[in-house]
């Protein structure tokens, strides 16, 4: 299998007879990893999201209730159709079939939220590369970032959720340690580089968050 490519076949065997092929409806470990990245979420609502790598649709069913508009993306056929049957009451919700990075949407309005869970490891690094670049071009002002991987490898694939996050991390790390809070809030928010919000290193996998502004949660409530 190349990870170069979209593994269409590895996924439509998984998909072929199991509508849940990685247990997110009955397994804790999936459930408490869905409560802790609900949770470190800077915001308590966003306007437009979208979710790279959707699945079934059970994280995007809890993100719906986040979200004013929410977009859910997925390249198999059969996790789409499972995605669109989960949120048929959801109407707020869009669910799309598209392969990353070659679908990704770049129409206006750009998205104040981008959340990326469980994906970047089957791709190749010049795709990785490549979604990088677009979340650059595509994340709004104040907008967050959220990214979360298996930390194993995978059979039939180069990339490790390691990898994944060391290149996040090189990409979007721009902020200095040494600048302290009180100076953040005078940094100009409309031409912040991305500050790294939360960092969550789990036995069994990593949660990044970035936002594409200086200021923490304490400081959009004038805590500090």
């Amino acid at each position: 299998m190349q990870a170069a490519n979209y593994a269409e076949t590895y996924f439509d065997a998984l998909y072929s007879d199991n509508s849940d092929p990685w247990q997110y409806q009955t397994r804790w470990y999936e459930k408490r990893k869905r409560d802790m990245c609900l949770a470190v979420l800077p915001k308590a609502q966003y306007h437009n999201a979208i979710e790279l790598g959707c699945g079934n649709g059970v994280f995007s069913a809890l993100l719906a209730s986040r979200c004013q508009a929410l977009l859910s993306m997925d390249g198999n056929k059969q996790a789409v159709q499972l995605a669109k049957q989960h949120l048929a009451e959801s109407a707020h919700v869009n669910v799309i079939q598209g392969v990353i990075p070659d679908a990704l949407p770049t129409a206006q309005p750009t998205f104040d939220l981008i959340i990326i869970s469980e994906i970047l490891y089957y791709l190749s690094p010049h795709d990785i590369d490549t979604v990088i670049t677009w979340i650059q071009q595509n994340l709004a002002i104040g907008g967050t970032l959220l990214c979360c991987h298996w930390r194993y490898a995978i059979d039939g694939f180069t990339m490790t959720g390691e990898n994944v996050h060391q290149r996040l991390c090189q990409a979007f790390n721009k902020v200095s340690n040494a600048v302290e809070p009180k100076q953040r809030q005078h940094i100009d928010t409309k031409n912040s580089a991305f500050t790294h919000q939360s960092k969550i290193i789990d036995s069994d996998f990593l949660l990044d968050v970035w936002q594409y502004s200086s200021e923490s949660v304490a400081m959009q409530e004038n805590l500090v």
